[in-house]
């Protein structure tokens, strides 16, 4: 072999061994405890990555699996459904220990006296709730027999902003990001004295495909559980701490749901990853 395409070869060697991991992903909330959460597992990894934000447009979640089945992305955050599984590989781990399930109900102002006085799952039944297409959410508060309007993410704000009558019920570490990124949005309040509660999870999920990814993440929580940090670095988190000083939680009337479908999933993962007491 010519020296010259030795020493070519050399040098490329360490490169090839030190390559970067790259992590594509579309989302366009500004506060957003996932990417948080992800950005934190990587870093916690101990593998170098290029966290990538691709040009694409505002996507529903079924837009999203289409792009990571087709590897346009690498990975995206969604709750457990049996065909986003058949699909993808989940990494099984609660994103938030389960915290997604409890829910503050989003509403119009002028809606605000509909809601007063709701105590009981009957009661909030006549009141429709506005949910992304294809979310898990939707066959849940179906099975609870809430009525259900499906509609793109973004525009659930907007509808609601604008007059709808219903509630978007979001998790308790998602809604005041989210109503701070919407600022021009000021008919958007919080319902005081609700909070709904059921089993459920967010997972990360990536192509089957991409098990170095995988294991990235797998690794990340392993380290973060072992030495007690991803837990601190949850509860500590500035949505966290907002959400327990805002909406006074542990004084709001608990209704819960329902979520059969989520039994087996549930008892499968061990206890440690699970929020479990009073954390507000």
């Amino acid at each position: 072999m010519p020296i010259k395409l030795w020493l070519c070869l050399l040098l490329l060697l360490p490169m090839a061994t030190h390559a970067q991991l790259e992590v594509r992903i579309s989302d366009s909330r500004k506060s957003n405890i996932y990417m948080d959460a992800l950005v934190w597992l990587l870093d916690k990894s101990g593998k170098e990555y290029q966290l990538i934000h691709t040009d694409h447009p505002t996507s529903t979640q079924q837009r999203k699996v289409i792009m990571l089945r087709k590897k346009e992305i690498d990975v995206m955050y969604a709750g457990h459904t049996a065909a986003l599984e058949q699909q993808l590989t989940a990494i099984r781990i609660p994103i938030t220990r389960g915290l997604i399930g409890h829910r503050l109900l989003v509403v119009n102002a002028q809606a605000l006296p509909r809601y007063q006085g709701i105590k009981t799952l009957a009661a909030l039944q006549q009141n429709p709730a506005l949910l992304g297409f294809g979310w898990p959410e939707v066959a849940l508060f179906s099975a609870n027999h809430i009525p259900v309007y499906e509609r793109i993410y973004d525009e659930i704000f907007a509808a609601v902003n604008n007059g709808h009558r219903g509630f978007f019920a979001r998790g308790v570490l998602e809604v005041y990001g989210e109503l701070a990124d919407r600022p021009a949005m000021n008919n958007l309040r919080v319902e005081p004295n609700i909070l709904l509660r059921y089993p459920s999870a967010v997972f990360f999920f990536v192509h089957p495909d991409n098990l170095e990814l995988q294991q990235a993440l797998k690794e990340g929580f392993n380290k973060g559980y072992a030495d007690g940090s991803y837990v601190q670095f949850l509860y500590s988190h500035p949505l966290v701490r907002q959400a327990q000083q805002q909406y006074q939680l542990d004084q709001r009337q608990m209704i819960e749901l329902n979520n059969d479908a989520f039994a087996s999933i549930y008892h499968s993962i061990p206890q440690k990853y699970w929020h479990t007491g009073e954390f507000y």
